[in-house]
């Protein structure tokens, strides 16, 4: 048996060494056709361009990451023009703290920004509204948008070229190919904006994309049905875009700035959510666009409280990435105070009092359960229950020695609270106002966040979602200023942004705002 396997052994050494002698041939031939390769001054050549053309390229890559922008003065607005890497190659207009404006102008892989810095008020209400005005504007409108882009660009070339050179000079330290390195970078990144330039699509002034707060602002560039099939037409486009952000932007720039600091702690006030779901869309833009550190929601999140409602609403407030403070209000059952608690982001405020974002906050729930209209308590008995409930809270604050802002859900409960905490936050009438309680208390009502859920539908004029951001002074914890923002629902589609600033008291002018009435008695919202 030892002989039989010795012969196989020798027998498949035999087969295997002619093969192993064809494998050695092939690699001291491959070997050797390397070194010639090498040698080759042809191939040495190739090999440089190949790396001058790589480095080249990605010096062009970084430059144009480097570029900061160019000033621009376009119709009213101070603007900041850049190009940026974009391999969808889209234009972005930045209207902070709004949102963007983004159209599919033009292909990749270089996008433009347009920031908006700031706009001239005058210059802008002169233009809408002196006769002729925008068709003067519009004259000299493409001219601006092409200055500014072709500064820009001739920016990003010196920017870009400049980098090949100093790239090309650390990767091959001779001066011939640092100079082809930057006139690589220079011929890539001006070849990629010719591209751009090939498939710019004009009539994309017409067919915006929006995010953050514009989207639901869509009047901000019109309802543009014709594409723009030609160059009178798309100036009729971009003048129609100017003019319409003009009035919007003009609103949201030109607001008083005192009273709101870089530190200040901003808090949004929404309330009456009743299970619409764009409510948390919305909070989530605004929550972003202002920088909120915290939201107060007084109440009203349910129609009927009911366990479906809270389990599967509820899931919205993951939406939000910042404390949300939440009173319940008079639609809102224990269920819907459990699913809510049960998320890391929401403090649930019932007779206490807590510190949030650098904020004394005092809540208390709304004692009465009241979602079916038909079987409502009669007023007098509400009246007591309301009162009892803001006593309640006003013990809470006095024991934990004051607070910043109370919340309660229906007005009324407020009343208690006069001379205990400067600012009360509510809701329930589905009606903006603010009032004087006296002894230095402002009670301030939030509309509808949802306008009105359901209810909406049966409204003969069109509700609207409202919500404020308030702006507190990070020292003295005072109330200076708040945005007032207000946007349109169902066919309604435009946005409004009203700020007022606290005189220098801490009290707001009862006679200087719109809708302030006596505190109401019990509704049946």
């Amino acid at each position: 048996m030892n002989d039989r396997l010795a012969a196989a052994l020798h027998r498949i050494e035999n087969a295997v060494r002619p093969a192993g002698r064809r494998v050695r041939s092939l690699w001291r031939r491959s070997r050797a056709g390397w070194k010639r390769l090498r040698a080759s001054e042809r191939a040495q050549r190739l090999a440089v361009v190949v790396a001058i053309v790589f480095v080249g390229t990605g010096a062009a890559a970084g430059g144009l990451a480097l570029v900061g922008g160019t000033k621009a003065d376009i119709g009213p607005f101070d603007t900041t023009v850049s190009l940026h890497p974009d391999l969808s190659g889209e234009t972005i207009v930045t209207i902070p703290p709004l949102g963007d404006v983004i159209f599919d102008s033009h292909d990749g892989p270089i996008g433009l920004d347009l920031k908006l810095d700031s706009v001239d008020p005058l210059e802008a209400q002169e233009i809408i509204n002196t006769p002729g005005g925008v068709t003067s504007a519009s004259k000299s409108l493409a001219s601006d948008v092409e200055d500014a882009v072709v500064r820009v660009v001739v920016e990003a070339l010196a920017i870009v070229t400049l980098c090949g050179l100093l790239v090309g000079a650390l990767a091959f330290r001779t001066m011939r190919r640092a100079l082809l390195t930057g006139v690589t970078s220079l011929a890539v990144t001006a070849a990629l904006m010719g591209y751009a330039a090939a498939t710019l699509r004009a009539e994309s002034i017409s067919q915006p994309r929006y995010e953050g707060l514009l989207a639901y602002a869509p009047s901000v560039v019109g309802n543009a049905e014709d594409i723009a099939q030609n160059y009178e037409e798309y100036v009729a486009n971009l003048q129609k875009f100017v003019t319409n952000i003009s009035e919007f932007y003009a609103l949201a720039m030109d607001m008083p700035q005192l009273g709101i600091q870089d530190d200040s702690i901003r808090v949004l006030h929404v309330s009456d959510i009743h299970l619409n779901p764009s409510a948390w869309h919305l909070m989530e833009s605004v929550v972003d666009q202002f920088d909120i550190d915290a939201v107060a929601d007084t109440g009203d999140m349910n129609d009927w409280g009911s366990e479906q409602e809270a389990e599967i609403f509820s899931q919205g407030v993951e939406q939000i990435n910042v404390p949300y403070v939440f009173v319940k209000g008079n639609h809102d059952s224990v269920t819907t105070v459990a699913a809510l608690s049960a998320y890391d982001n929401v403090i649930v405020l019932d007779g206490e009092v807590q510190e949030i974002a650098g904020l004394e906050f005092a809540g208390v729930a709304d004692p009465r359960f009241t979602p079916d209209k038909g079987a409502q308590p009669s007023s007098e008995y509400a009246q007591q229950m309301l009162t009892e409930s803001g006593e309640r809270l006003e013990q809470t604050i006095v024991d934990a020695g004051g607070a910043d802002v109370a919340m309660v859900h229906e007005p009324p409960m407020a009343d208690p609270l006069a001379g205990v905490v400067p600012l009360v936050l509510a809701g329930h009438t589905h009606e903006r106002a603010v009032k004087d309680l006296g002894d230095g208390t402002t009670l301030m009502i939030e509309g509808s966040t949802g306008a009105a859920g359901l209810r909406n539908f049966q409204s003969e004029e069109p509700m609207r979602m409202e919500m404020d951001v308030l702006y507190f002074d990070p020292t003295t914890k005072a109330l200076t200023a708040y945005d007032s923002i207000s946007v349109g629902s169902g066919t309604e589609t435009d946005v409004t942004l009203d700020r007022t600033v606290i005189p220098t008291e801490n009290q707001v002018d009862e006679a200087e705002i719109q809708g302030a009435t006596e505190s109401p008695t019990p509704a049946s919202e």
